[in-house]
């Protein structure tokens, strides 16, 4: 009898010795023809283990080993980590390891495995008091009823930044690969930050500067271009010059920028493309930001666009208040 069988795994290969076992039939025959995949034989030692242990235990499982008992990662630290933490969620895993007497190591796998816990980001937003909850849940109500069916394409949202010359940094994200932290100074230029960098969009505008220099000039075009032939709207925010009484104002909710797509997305977008490199002067960031907003795909700004309707449910929900 020939028997050639090519398996993945271990557990396989016991499976098979069992299924193929029987009275008569020779071990050291199925020993030398059933095969891991790494093409080594079976030995028959290993073959005598299985079966046996399959007609001692009915299974084919390794038998529970005592093991070497802990000594530091026991139930004990387990559950003071996991007291401490409860207490202060902020607690740092190094500070907590130094006082516990801990070994880093050994205090990453406690909270990690034992406890299932991870470290994100402390999430940042807006304050919100009482009632500016109560507003940001009426009127997302009432924007949600008016722009239903798509009516928010037809909105043309604004918004202000200040964008300066120097480089986009983020300390959190922001790594260089190296073998320490003197060749990554020398694979990578420092990020340099100065008292007062110049920048752009960062200059109070009068109602009635906005009102000729922005509404005439360049929004009031878009009728007769971007909604030639349809009904559309104007979003602004609560600067002063857009809430003056000379300027025609929708009932947007105030101080929510994670209610407009420029602020929840479009302006991290923008800022990235442009900024990600020191400039000179105040010219090469404004031709740097024309170029980089005439490069962002239409497919993202509609799809930016159209999580508005679902971030107003969002804030519904939360009474107004953070949902990210």
């Amino acid at each position: 009898m020939i028997l050639k069988v090519i398996i993945l795994s271990k557990e396989g290969v016991c499976l098979i010795l069992v299924l193929l076992s029987s009275p008569g039939f020779e071990w050291s025959l199925l020993a030398s023809t059933v095969r891991f995949s790494t093409c080594r034989l079976i030995t028959k030692q290993f073959v005598y283990r299985t079966i046996k242990r399959f007609n001692e235990f009915n299974t084919i499982d390794d038998k529970p080993r005592s093991g070497r008992p802990r000594e530091i990662r026991t139930n004990a630290a387990v559950k003071a980590v996991a007291q401490r933490i409860s207490r202060n969620p902020l607690r740092k895993q190094k500070v907590m390891a130094r006082e516990m007497k801990i070994p880093p190591r050994t205090m990453s796998r406690i909270i990690k495995e034992d406890l299932g816990l991870g470290a994100y980001r402390r999430s940042t937003g807006q304050r919100l008091t009482d009632a500016l909850r109560q507003i940001r849940t009426t009127r997302a109500k009432r924007l949600l009823k008016r722009y239903a069916k798509n009516g928010h394409r037809q909105i043309l949202f604004t918004d202000e930044k200040i964008f300066t010359v120097e480089e986009k940094f983020n300390c959190q994200n922001d790594r260089v690969h190296a073998h320490n932290s003197r060749e990554a100074a020398e694979k990578i230029q420092r990020v340099e930050r100065g008292h007062h960098p110049a920048s752009v969009m960062g200059v109070k505008t009068r109602a009635v500067n906005y009102q000729n220099d922005t509404l005439e000039k360049v929004v009031k075009p878009l009728s007769i271009t971007l909604f030639v032939g349809k009904n559309w709207t104007l979003q602004q925010d609560s600067a002063p010059a857009n809430k003056a009484k000379t300027t025609h104002n929708a009932d947007w909710p105030s101080g929510s920028p994670d209610l407009n797509p420029l602020d929840y997305r479009l302006w991290n977008i923008l800022e990235e493309k442009a900024c990600s490199k020191p400039h000179r002067n105040i010219e090469s960031l404004k031709a740097d930001l024309v170029k980089s907003a005439a490069s962002i795909p239409l497919e993202v700004v509609r799809a930016v666009i159209d999580e508005w309707p679902d971030r107003l449910k969002k804030c519904i929900n939360a009474n107004g208040g953070h949902f990210e």
